[in-house]
């Protein structure tokens, strides 16, 4: 499947199609090249591999691609992904950057299944410590949100990315 061709999953923004950039365990950053359709290794560390991050980075599918504009989604998982990797993921929260580059963040499948409700007050006390390790410092005018402010976020500025 061409990345360029992937289109909002039919049950955004509730859901999402995560298409992986960064895996897990990868300590350089990577970057899509859309002009090659490759994932290439930048001169950067990868940030959320130098904080133990146990997910994933990468962008919901059809919100547009690297370097356009895009959202990008830490993804809590499991599973072993590589970069290209599309995955569907419940959108479960948000943090809110000052520089307006937000971090959404997305529940995999298997994961979603061991919660009450795709919410990060309801993921696992140890995988929400994890994933806020990737951003431990939280500003004026930033902060962690859950599904509900996520969701209407996306639902209310999807129209820049179609």
């Amino acid at each position: 499947m061409q990345i360029e061709s992937i289109k909002l999953h039919p049950e955004f923004p509730e859901k999402v199609w995560v298409i992986v950039e960064q895996p897990r365990g990868e300590p350089i950053r990577l970057a899509y090249d859309p002009e090659s359709h490759a994932f290439k290794p930048t001169e950067y560390k990868s940030l959320i591999y130098h904080r133990g991050f146990q997910g994933c980075y990468g962008w919901i599918g059809g919100s547009g691609i690297p370097p356009q504009p895009h959202f990008d989604v830490l993804f809590l998982t499991n599973c072993e992904t590589s970069p290209g990797d599309v995955l569907e993921g419940y959108i479960c929260g948000v943090f809110v950057r000052r520089d307006g580059d937000h971090k959404f963040v997305a529940l995999d499948v298997d994961l979603r299944h061991t919660v009450s409700s795709p919410d990060l007050s309801a993921v696992d006390k140890a995988v929400y410590e994890n994933l806020i390790s990737v951003y431990p410092e939280v500003g004026e005018g930033e902060g962690w949100f859950g599904a509900e402010f996520a969701q209407e976020y996306l639902r209310n500025n999807r129209a820049f990315h179609d």
